[in-house]
Parts: structure tokens; C-alpha cells; sequence
């Protein structure tokens, strides 16, 4: 076969030239109409930066400005930046708080647009308080602070002194206050509290109170007040130095403190008043008085048998013994019943004042018991003169003076018949007791009716005695009492 070439007329391709051109010409009319007759464009202005800034008072504004551009209503939307001048007007006051406007605008064909940034200028600073303080001042518990000064001040506002709030709590003070920017700032002041105001005791009753020896006396009692803690009364300590049994003038002491340490005292003087005792009468008479220590015993029936006989009188120094009921006989038989002590234990008798008369005085008791009468003669364990008490220092100085202000008569002895001591036998007490009495016109024998040759010697003495004019007596609160010196 034979290969033939086609050749192409030129006729045949200008047609479809045609409307391939028809057909671009037609689009580019579209797309013009496009954008250019249903996109319609306008001026706007696009700010630099944020449309509202805030800036600290005191800061310099930098201004970030704007420009121009053609925004389309379809296309082009983030617009079409132009060369045109975009005029600013407005300014800011950086030391002004406040609101401020910057206004733009531009020009563009017959094409206007504006725009406006809002500019804060914010006060962030606080105020500032400062706090008065006196060193020489304080605020008593419980009354209101009293204010030693304060003063405000903010750089913006200038002096808000005025415009600070106080409260007052639990002991602090706290300051506030709020500038035009509604900065606040707060100090709080510790209150120093001091009370140097002591209470105050005030004694019921009389400042001197009077009491009979032996007695306790009635304590009228006090208040206490403080101008703070209120009533202190039952805070009140008592130093009662008021010895009882012994006449004078005590002073009692009352002291309080309140809780800030302020000490008050108030005074009371309390006199012990002796109940007194008759004055000696000295008899004109010559007088034996026969006294008989540490009874009842198995041979005082026999003493007093031996004193009826003789129409003799006696006195009767007593102890608490198994033969008490005796007392009774001898308080029948018109002789003198005094006491010796409860116990005769001298490291119990003498331990303390109260020691000894609680002994005393549980004696007279038992003595009114037993025989009906109340004795207030008495002879001290060991006598007056006696040293075994010198395990308590100055205690028979002191009960001495005390039973005489308790109404008491105490007796020792100017002759002594030694039958606790070397004589042992009738005959030595019968000299010692005749040698002591010969030489007195009133003699006050010491004897014991618990020694069976003291109770043999005693018929010898009262013929002896009644062939030398002396009469025998018992003892009575106004006889002769014979002290012997003190020796603690």
C-alpha cells in the first residue's frame, strides 16, 4: 500500500480560534464584572496593634498607627493595601488616669474612611499608709484604742487620709483604703496594751477588829476590784499572822494581783484581848500549900483520907489516868483540882502553841467531865523552868504569857520535895519538905500522890506543919503562884 499524507486545510482550524478567543474574552468580562461591579469595594482604615490599649499612668504612649486599604465585599476582604496617607488626631496623658480617643482617617478617590483606638491609662499603683506611733502610749484592757495617727497618700489622688477605714479586733487595728483606680492597700498596727492600774481592797467591816484570847476572831471579810479583770475578790490571799492565844496587836494582810502583775494590799490590825486574871492576895496567914503532880493514882484515896483527917486542903495537878473517876472525890472533898496535861508526852506538848492548848484544853474538858467544876489552875508539864521544850525555841517564853491571856493560872513550886529525884524514901521527903518550908511564911510544896513514900511522909508534914501555925490550903486564882525563871 501506498502511504499518503493528509494535509489539514487552513479553513477548518480558524473556527475553533474563534471560540476558544470567544470564550477567554467572555470570561475575562465576567471576571471584571465580577470584581469590579457586583464586588463593591470600600476605604477602611486597619489599625496597628490592639484596638483598645491600657498603659500604667506614668508610661509614654507609643503610638503603633494605621493604614489605608480597599476592602471588597466578596473578594479581597482582607482588603488591598494602598499608598495614602492615614491622618492620626488625638493625644494621651500618661500621668492622667482616664479614658483616651486617638481618631484616623483617610482619603482614597472619592473614597472616605475613619477609625478610632481607645487608650487606657490605668493608676495600678496602691496608696500608701503610714502608721503614727507613739512609744509612750498605750491602751488599758478592755478600753477602746486611742488612736496615735495615721496618714495616707497616693501618687494619682494626692493625700486620702480622709478616706481610710479603721477596725479594731482581737487586739490589732487595721487601716484601709481605696485610691480612684480602686487600688487598696492595708496595714494593720498590734495594740500594746498596759495596765498600770493596781486593783482595789476594800476590808468590810472596822480596820481594827478585837478578839478574846483563845478565840478566833470573826473575820468581816473584803471585795476586790480591778478596772479590768473585774471582781478579784475570791483571789484575795490572806496572811494571818494573829497568834490567839497570846494578847496583842496583829496586823492581817490581804494582797491581790490582777493579770498584769499590779499588786494591791490593804491591812486590818487584829487585837487579841486577855481574858485577865485575878490579882494575888497574899495571905496574912502562915500557908502551906500541898500540890500533888501527876495523878490520879493508886494512893490518892489514901491521900485524901489522910487529908480529911487533918482537915487539910490540897491541890490536885491531874493527868488522864486510869483513875480518873478520883476526881470526882477529891472535887467533893473541897479540894483544888488543877490541870497537869492530857498526855505529859513533852516532845507532843510543846510541838506548837496549838499543840499545847489542844493538850490543855482537852484536860479542863475531861476535868469537867469527871468531877462537875471548871478549873482554869494549871502547872505546866515539867514546870515553867523546864528545858526539855528547848526542841522548839522560845515556846515556854511564849506559853507563859499565853495561858495567863487565856485566863489560866499556872503554878510552879518554892519547895521541893524531890520524890521524883534522890528521895526515895518517907523520911527524905519529909526533910526535904520541912527544910524547904521553915523558912517561909507561904510555901507551895511539890509532891506526887503516885509515890507511895510521898504518901507515907505526908502525916508527918501536915503534924509538923500544924505545930509550926501553918494552915494547909488549896490553891485558888488568886494564891501566891511561885514562878520559877524561864529558861527557853
Amino acid at each position: 500500500m501506498t502511504n499518503q499524507t493528509q494535509v489539514k486545510q487552513p479553513g477548518k482550524i480558524w473556527p475553533i480560534v474563534l471560540i476558544i478567543v470567544t470564550i477567554l474574552v467572555f470570561m475575562a468580562v465576567s471576571a471584571f464584572f465580577l470584581l469590579f461591579v457586583l464586588n463593591r469595594f470600600e476605604l477602611q482604615i486597619f489599625l496597628r496593634g490592639e484596638e483598645f490599649v491600657e498603659i500604667p499612668i506614668g508610661r509614654t504612649y507609643e503610638e503603633s498607627g494605621a493604614e489605608a486599604r480597599l476592602v471588597g465585599s466578596h473578594f479581597f476582604k482582607d482588603g488591598i493595601p494602598l499608598d495614602v496617607e492615614v491622618r492620626s488626631n488625638g493625644s494621651v496623658d500618661s500621668s492622667l488616669p482616664g479614658e483616651y480617643e486617638i481618631y484616623y482617617g483617610a482619603m482614597f478617590r472619592n473614597m472616605s474612611a475613619s477609625r478610632q483606638r481607645i487608650v487606657r491609662v490605668v493608676d495600678l499603683n496602691p496608696p500608701r499608709i503610714t502608721l503614727i506611733s507613739d512609744p509612750y502610749a498605750y491602751t488599758i484592757p478592755g478600753e477602746p484604742y486611742r488612736e496615735e495617727g495615721y496618714s495616707a497618700w497616693d501618687d494619682c489622688d494626692g493625700d486620702i487620709t480622709t478616706s481610710v477605714v479603721r477596725e479594731e479586733k482581737d487586739g490589732f487595728v487595721t487601716y484601709t483604703v481605696w485610691d480612684r483606680g480602686n487600688n487598696r492597700t492595708s496595714v494593720t498596727r498590734k495594740i500594746r496594751y498596759f495596765d498600770p492600774i493596781p486593783p482595789q481592797i476594800t476590808l468590810l467591816g472596822e480596820t481594827r477588829v478585837y478578839a478574846e484570847a483563845g478565840e478566833n476572831y470573826a473575820e468581816p471579810g473584803w471585795t476586790a476590784q480591778d478596772n479590768v479583770d473585774g471582781d478579784l475578790s475570791e483571789r484575795v490571799q490572806v496572811s494571818d499572822t494573829v497568834e490567839r492565844y497570846l494578847a496583842g496587836d496583829y496586823v492581817v494582810t490581804y494582797s491581790v494581783k490582777d493579770a498584769a502583775g499590779n499588786t494591791a494590799t490593804a491591812q486590818r490590825t487584829v487585837t487579841v484581848v486577855p481574858k485577865g486574871i485575878p490579882n494575888v492576895e497574899m495571905p496574912s496567914e502562915r500557908v502551906i500549900y500541898l500540890t500533888f503532880d501527876d495523878g490520879p493514882g493508886p494512893y490518892t484515896r489514901q491521900v485524901l483520907e489522910i487529908l480529911e483527917e487533918y482537915d487539910a486542903k490540897a491541890t490536885f495537878f491531874v493527868l488522864n489516868t486510869d483513875n480518873v473517876d478520883v476526881l470526882q472525890d477529891i472535887a467533893k472533898a473541897g479540894h483544888a483540882i488543877g490541870i497537869h496535861s492530857m498526855t505529859h508526852d513533852y516532845q507532843e506538848v510543846y510541838a506548837s502553841p496549838e499543840a499545847f492548848f489542844h493538850d490543855l484544853l482537852s484536860m479542863q474538858q475531861l476535868i469537867r467531865e469527871k468531877a462537875g467544876v471548871e478549873t482554869y489552875l494549871m502547872r505546866f508539864p515539867g514546870g515553867s523552868s523546864n528545858t526539855v521544850s528547848r526542841f522548839n525555841p522560845g515556846i515556854m517564853t511564849y506559853l507563859t504569857q499565853a495561858v495567863e491571856d487565856n485566863g489560866f493560872c499556872y503554878f510552879d513550886w518554892n519547895v521541893d520535895s524531890d520524890d521524883s529525884g534522890g528521895a526515895r524514901s518517907k523520911e527524905k521527903v519529909y526533910e526535904n519538905v520541912v527544910a524547904g518550908v521553915k523558912d517561909r511564911k507561904t510555901a507551895i510544896v511539890l509532891m506526887h500522890d503516885v509515890k507511895k513514900y510521898s504518901v507515907e511522909a505526908l502525916e508527918e508534914i501536915l503534924i509538923w506543919g500544924r505545930e509550926k501555925g501553918y494552915e494547909f490550903r488549896s490553891l485558888d486564882m488568886t494564891s501566891p503562884r511561885a514562878h520559877h525563871g524561864v529558861n527557853n
